[in-house]
């Protein structure tokens, strides 16, 4: 399990992913990592935690969608 934390002006998120090996199916070819099962694991406004299970999962869904996708590093 990887985890990345994403922090903006007003609000700090962690998320963790599953980091699945990939290839090109070619043997030799360059071995890498992606992220994949992306989850919003914690988030704090403004220094302030909030409950997950308090915000609609369409928000959650909403934040995973804006913030995963321009992370670039996942630590183990």
């Amino acid at each position: 399990m990887a985890q990345a934390t994403v922090n903006t002006e007003y609000m700090t998120l962690v998320f963790t992913a599953i980091m699945e090996r990939s290839d090109y199916g070619v043997p030799g070819s360059p071995v890498w990592y992606e992220p994949t099962n992306i989850e919003l694991d914690s988030i704090e406004i403004m220094g302030y935690p909030v409950d997950l299970k308090a915000l609609p999962k369409g928000l959650v869904g909403e934040l995973i969608g804006d913030f995963a996708d321009d992370i670039d590093h996942w630590e183990d």
